[in-house]
């Protein structure tokens, strides 16, 4: 097996609630949300599998692995079952669409990247609006973020854009929905990518529309072009259709953890309690987020001597102690914010994380 391929299930997804300090015990009865960074369907002997085998409830699939590359879809959207213990795996994209940032009017800075995090959503339409570009039923982010924009650049006259940690940090509610990547069967047809070792016959490729939604592989049958027919391309049918038709039918509130590959992975496979993996996110609760939330009400600002945090000891990680956590970052980091904290961050406020997850 590819040292990339990595199971997940819902005991993974369980951990990953662990080390991030999410609390997920009013929502096991419910559907969750939850979106991986960076990866895609996988299995033993091929490097991608036909995804159509991962959109059905089962215990656990094998993921793999790869590199955003912000053109293909390359990350992975999920539905989660608690009470199950099942989940189902759609492809997708959580990043903008360079090419579609390309062809836009308006400044090139002005593309989310929602950071990893534990947010709302709430069944409604997209675009909110019938007069809006094809609107359909969708997921309407109902919560502030943390979100990154970044500058979009030409380099060797190829588009490229930075999501690191000096580019722009913030919060705030951009209306990053959850709707189809507007795909149809022309632009779902496979293709090998260049230097990168995947089966040619399983390897999703081609446009996805995004401005920064949280996208899914596929388009409502009534977009459509005449003469062509959804099927197993079409995995946002699926999706939407487990949504609001079959398995959260009642349900109209959803939660969403968003988390990137590589720190999944390492939780997948942990066998212990890894300080390195624990984590404090927008989203999280408990009495890591207070510790956090006094530290940064003890510290103070060098240019105004006030507290970086001055709201609430409530243990409950929201857009003010976003704010907080990420101007001191950019004081402690010559500007570079995570927009979480580790166990180095705890360490600059004189803390440790050193607390059984």
């Amino acid at each position: 097996m590819s040292t990339y391929n990595f199971t997940i299930s819902d005991s993974a997804l369980r951990s990953a609630c662990e080390f991030h300090n999410i609390d997920i015990s009013d929502n096991e009865d419910e559907m969750i949300l939850f979106a991986i960074r960076g990866a895609l369907p996988a299995a033993e002997g091929i490097s991608l599998l036909d995804y159509s085998d991962h959109t059905k409830f089962e215990s656990e699939h094998l993921l793999q692995r790869v590199k955003v590359n912000y053109y293909y879809p390359r990350c992975v959207i999920g539905q989660w079952l608690p009470s199950e213990r099942k989940i189902a795996i759609f492809p997708a994209s959580t990043v903008p669409n360079l090419k579609v940032v390309q062809r836009n009017k308006k400044k090139k800075h002005q593309f989310n990247c929602m950071q990893p995090g534990f947010y709302n959503y709430r069944k409604g339409q997209h675009s909110g609006s019938n007069s809006g570009f094809q609107p359909h039923r969708a997921l309407r982010l109902q919560s502030k973020i943390t979100f990154r924009r970044a500058n979009f650049t030409l380099q060797n006259k190829q588009p490229v854009i930075d999501y690191g940690p000096s580019a722009y940090i913030g919060t705030g509610n951009p209306g990053d929905n959850i709707h189809c990547a507007r795909n149809n069967t022309r632009t779902t047809k496979v293709k090998a990518l260049k230097g990168q070792d995947f089966s040619y016959s399983f390897c999703m490729s081609d446009y996805y529309s995004s401005y920064g939604c949280q996208v899914i592989v596929g388009c409502p049958e009534q977009y459509i072009p005449r003469g062509q027919k959804s099927g197993n391309w079409n995995a946002w049918e699926e999706f939407i259709g487990n949504v609001y038709d079959h398995f959260a039918k009642e349900q109209q509130n959803f939660k969403y953890l968003l988390i990137d590959s590589f720190n999944m992975q390492k939780i997948a496979e942990a066998t212990s309690t890894d300080i390195d993996l624990i984590k404090v996110v927008h989203g999280s609760s408990g009495p890591l987020v207070k510790r956090l939330q006094e530290g940064l009400q003890k510290m103070r600002k060098s240019s105004t001597g006030k507290p970086y945090y001055s709201g609430t000891i409530d243990g409950d990680f929201g857009a003010n102690t976003a704010k907080a956590l990420i101007q001191f970052q950019k004081d402690m980091h010559s500007g570079k914010a995570y927009g979480y904290a580790n166990e180095a961050t705890f360490k600059s406020l004189g803390m440790s994380l050193a607390t059984p997850v």
